[in-house]
C-alpha cells in the first residue's frame, strides 16, 4: 500500500513537469534567442529535475520494498515465537506430567525384597534364561493398596525387527499388597477391566495352600496365569509365550492329551517362590505349587462337569418354557399346533357281564359350542349294524375338553362300535 501511494506520487510529478516542457516548446518561437537560450537551461534543468525525481521515486520504492520486508519478517518472527512457546509450554506441561509418574514409579517399596531373585529363577528353569528389564511401583494411599510390578525377558532370544515375527518371550510378574477385600475388587475391576472372583470360578486348575491361601492357573495358546490369593496379598504371575519355546500350552483342557502341571512351568515356580518368601513361617513351607493344583483336577473336572450338566438343564428348561410360551401364544391366536380336536381316544369294551362300555373324549377349538352331537354305531363280526345311539354334549367352550362315557346292553353279537359328529 505504501508502495502505491509513492508511486503515483512521483507519477505526477513527472506527468506535470512534462506538461511545463510541452508548453515552453510551443510559446518558443515568440522568445529572443537569449531568452530561448535560458529556456533550454530551464528545460535541461527540468530534464534533470525529472530524473532526479524518478531516482528518487526508485529509492523510495525499493525503501518501501525493503520496510515491507522488514514487516513481514517482523510478523513471521512474532508467529514463530508464539508456535515456540506454545510448543515449550507443551513440552514443559509433559515433562511435569513424566516427572510425576517418574516420581510415582520411584516410590520405594519393600515389596521389591519378595520378588525373585535371578538365582530363584535359574533353579526353576535349570539355566539361565530370564532377566528383570523393568522395576516399578505404586502405594495408593486412599486404598491402602500397594503394588510391585516386574518384567522379565528372555536373553537367550534376539528380537527379529526385520520381519517382526518372532517376538520375545516375556513373564510379567505383580504383587498386590491389600487392606480391605472389597477395594481390593474394585481396584481389580478399574485397572484390570476383569473380576478376580470370575477368574477363580473359571480357571483350569484350582487349589489352596492353607484355609487363607488360594490358587489357580489357566492358559491360552499365547501363554499362561498363575495367581494366589492371600488375606493380605495378590501374587500374580504371566507369560507370554506365543511360540511354545518354555511350556508346551497349545494342548487341551479335556480328553487324554490335556495339559499337565510340571515343575519346568515357569508361572507356577514364580508364584510359589514369592509365596515361600511371603510364608517363611509356615509350618507347611515345604509344598510344590504346581502338585497342588494338579491334585484338584478332579474336582475342577467334577465342577466343570456339574457345571455343564447345569447348564444343560437350564438349556431344557428354557426350551421347554419356549414351547410352554410359543403354546400359549398360539392359544390366544386361536392356534394350537400339537392338540387334536374333535373326538379322540374312543373306545367300546364289553364286559363279562355283556354292558358294553363306551367313553371318549371330544376337544374343542377356538369356537364355543351350544351343542355336540354325535351318533354311535354298533356292529357284529360279520360288520353288521346290530345297533345305533346318539348323544349330545352341551354348552363348551373354546378350547375346552368334555369326557363322555355311557353303557348299552345289546343282546345281539357285538364285535365293535364306530362315532362320528352329526354336526
Amino acid at each position: 500500500m505504501k508502495k502505491s501511494v509513492i508511486f503515483l506520487f512521483f507519477s505526477i510529478i513527472m506527468v506535470f513537469s512534462l506538461q511545463q516542457m510541452t508548453f515552453a516548446e510551443t510559446i518558443n518561437e515568440e522568445k529572443t534567442p537569449a531568452e530561448v537560450a535560458r529556456e533550454g537551461i530551464s528545460r535541461e534543468a527540468m530534464r534533470e529535475a525529472v530524473k532526479e525525481a524518478e531516482r528518487k521515486a526508485a529509492e523510495a520504492e525499493r525503501k518501501a520494498e525493503k520496510e515491507e520486508a522488514k514487516e513481514a519478517i517482523k510478523e513471521e518472527a512474532i508467529k514463530k515465537y508464539k508456535r515456540e512457546s506454545s510448543v515449550q509450554e507443551e513440552n514443559q506441561d509433559n515433562e511435569k506430567e513424566n516427572n510425576k509418574e517418574s516420581e510415582i514409579r520411584k516410590i520405594p517399596s519393600k515389596l521389591v525384597k519378595i520378588l525373585p531373585t535371578e538365582k530363584n529363577l535359574e533353579d526353576i528353569t535349570k539355566r539361565i534364561i530370564w532377566r528383570y528389564v523393568d522395576k516399578q511401583s505404586t502405594q495408593n494411599e486412599e486404598t491402602n493398596i500397594e503394588t510391585m510390578t516386574a518384567l522379565l525377558r528372555d536373553i537367550t532370544r534376539v528380537y527379529d525387527p526385520i520381519v517382526n515375527k518372532y517376538k520375545v518371550a516375556t513373564i510379567q510378574i505383580e504383587i498386590i499388597k491389600y487392606e480391605d477385600n472389597e477395594k481390593l475388587r474394585n481396584y481389580w475391576i478399574n485397572e484390570k477391566k476383569s473380576n478376580l472372583e470370575f477368574m477363580f470360578e473359571n480357571a483350569y486348575l484350582i487349589g489352596s495352600i492353607n484355609d487363607n491361601t488360594k490358587c489357580f492357573f489357566n492358559y491360552t495358546i499365547d501363554g499362561a496365569i498363575t495367581i494366589c490369593k492371600t488375606d493380605q496379598y495378590v501374587i500374580q504371575s504371566v507369560i507370554f509365550d506365543k511360540y511354545q519355546e518354555h511350556f508346551k500350552y497349545t494342548k487341551s483342557k479335556t480328553g487324554t492329551e490335556k495339559l499337565e502341571l510340571t515343575q519346568y512351568e515357569i508361572t507356577a515356580g514364580i508364584t510359589e517362590t514369592i509365596l515361600k518368601k511371603l510364608q517363611s513361617d509356615d509350618p507347611n513351607y515345604d509344598y510344590e505349587l504346581y502338585k497342588i493344583l494338579e491334585s484338584n483336577r478332579e474336582i475342577k473336572e467334577r465342577e466343570i462337569n456339574d457345571n455343564e450338566k447345569e447348564q444343560s438343564e437350564n438349556k431344557q428348561k428354557e426350551k421347554q418354557q419356549r414351547a410352554n410360551d410359543e403354546k400359549n401364544k398360539n392359544k390366544l391366536l386361536g392356534i394350537e399346533k400339537d392338540r387334536k380336536y374333535g373326538i379322540q381316544n374312543f373306545s367300546c369294551i364289553k364286559d363279562e357281564f355283556g354292558l358294553i362300555k363306551i367313553s371318549g373324549q371330544f376337544n374343542n377349538n377356538q369356537i364355543k359350542k351350544d351343542k355336540v352331537s354325535f351318533e354311535i354305531a354298533f356292529f357284529d363280526y360279520e360288520k353288521n349294524m346290530v345297533g345305533k345311539n346318539t348323544a349330545n354334549l352341551l354348552e363348551i367352550d373354546e378350547y375346552e375338553t368334555k369326557r363322555f362315557l355311557g353303557n348299552l346292553k345289546i343282546d345281539k353279537n357285538f364285535a365293535t362300535c364306530t362315532i362320528k359328529l352329526n354336526n
